[in-house]
């Protein structure tokens, strides 16, 4: 795989704001007047029993549809149209099984649906249709892609107290209006994980699901560490092409999906299993070999900049070494709350026209901020550890992934680039990966 990194803006910064601890400061984007006009609206947002989730489809034209309903609710209905008032509607099929809590997950794929049109859908609450709502298909030959990690509903306090739930979830909220007025046709959005501070906690995945804007942008969420010990994330969310893994989680396993040129293959990182994530790739790039561009989504990130060039990486070695194979464009990742971008990587080093770009995304909602260490490690372009949350819009064109990413509090660009000259092959061996693994652990050494 061939590429070329082209920097069109650069910002390192190498220091903290004055005051800040380690860890679990928040640092939140909006004001006080903000959090007092969003805060009236916590009751409403935990009196929804049945909010629903949109995820991507397996291919563009395909949307996916998940909500919660009480054990007493047994025949969810879901119907769609290219009319408000739902004239002509056209029922689908709702897949339902018990869930968390005593509670029913419904699942409903549309398919077929026509790239530039409009929908809405309504569902049934209890037995009564929600109001229309809208969703745009929009065209796949070239798009935009939206990229956060840890919303983190809870982190920023004591997850028991609604004081620090609100001010979570009001930033969470703050973000996703700043992205959607950015980009208000995006085709949908990406999480690279953590959307709740506690797995089973149906409190804090209504305040993630509550922003209206999600209610017609479908987001691809990727397993966390603090989703991964239970069900709720599989039962909240319906991703496509699941595949299946000798050690899944509860929350459940990788997936991938396509739009236009561009395979998306989500990994679940708290699986550290080789052969598992071999797996998930292997089926994905099978599927759909002649893509242009293969993009990653992982929790946790290998070359995460609060690592230095002498920190041993797991995560570099089981996973980077599969890529370097795969020949994966970029990796996307969360989980250290601080925005960083690498060199271009392969083998454990940084390449010149050959190997993966990974990105990670600091908090989503301004519920927690790590540091950056005293020195950028030497595979660190860019980094930025200012308490602000950020989020990173990927489009992409016929002949290049351009990535944006912006500060909430400002709207200002912090960094920018393009990956470009990308050629991919179609899979790896076992040979190749045992060779690929070997040169990113003497890279280590």
């Amino acid at each position: 795989m061939k590429k070329t990194l082209a920097t069109v803006s650069l910002i390192l910064v190498f220091s903290l704001l004055a005051g800040i601890t380690a860890f679990a400061e928040p640092g939140f984007a909006y004001g006080e007047e903000v959090l007092g006009e969003f805060a009236p609206k916590w009751s409403s947002i935990q009196a929804d029993e049945t909010v629903i989730s949109l995820t991507p489809g397996a291919q563009a034209g395909e949307v996916r549809f998940a909500w919660l309903s009480s054990e007493t609710d047994t025949d969810a209905s879901f119907r769609i149209s290219q009319s408000e008032s739902m004239a002509d509607a056209k029922a689908l099929e709702v897949e339902s099984e018990d869930a968390i809590d005593g509670r029913i997950s419904n699942k409903v794929t549309a398919s077929g649906l026509e790239e530039g049109k409009t929908y809405y859908y309504s569902y049934t609450e209890n037995g009564t249709w929600s109001e229309p709502c809208p969703f745009t298909v929009q065209p796949s030959d070239e798009f935009t892609v939206l990229f956060v990690s840890d919303a983190q509903i809870g982190r920023s306090g004591d997850e028991t107290l609604e004081e620090v739930l609100v001010r979570d979830t009001c930033g969470w909220h703050f973000t996703v209006d700043k992205m959607l007025t950015e980009y208000p046709d995006a085709a949908f959005a990406i999480s690279g994980g953590d959307q709740f501070q506690s797995p089973d906690s149906i409190t804090q995945m209504k305040a993630y699901l509550s922003p209206e804007e999600l209610r017609s942008l479908p987001v691809a969420n990727t397993i966390g560490n603090h989703d991964d010990d239970a069900t709720l994330y599989g039962d909240v969310f319906n991703n496509p092409n699941e595949v299946f893994e000798l050690f899944a989680s509860e929350a459940g396993t990788g997936y991938y999906y396509t739009y236009g040129d561009a395979l998306f293959i989500t990994i679940n990182s708290n699986n550290t299993s080789l052969t598992d994530t071999a797996r998930v790739l292997r089926k994905a790039v099978k599927a759909h070999p002649d893509k242009k561009w293969r993009v990653v989504t992982m929790h946790h990130n290998p070359y995460s900049a609060s690592l230095s060039d002498e920190d041993f990486s797991e995560e570099r070695l089981i996973f980077s070494s599969l890529y370097d194979c795969y020949d994966i464009d970029l990796v996307l990742s969360g989980h250290d709350h601080l925005y960083s971008r690498t060199e271009i990587m392969y083998g454990g080093k940084k390449a010149d026209n050959e190997g993966t770009v990974y990105v990670q995304s600091s908090s989503a909602s301004g519920s927690n901020y790590d540091p950056l260490p005293e020195s950028l490690a030497s595979f660190t372009v860019s980094a930025f550890d200012v308490r602000v949350p950020t989020y990173t819009a990927f489009t992409f064109t016929d002949n290049a992934i351009i990535g944006t990413t912006y500060r909430t509090d400002t709207d200002a660009v912090i960094d920018s680039f393009e990956i470009s000259d990308n050629k991919s092959d179609s899979g790896a061996n076992i040979f190749s990966v045992i060779v690929s693994t070997f040169r990113t652990l003497f890279s280590m050494i």
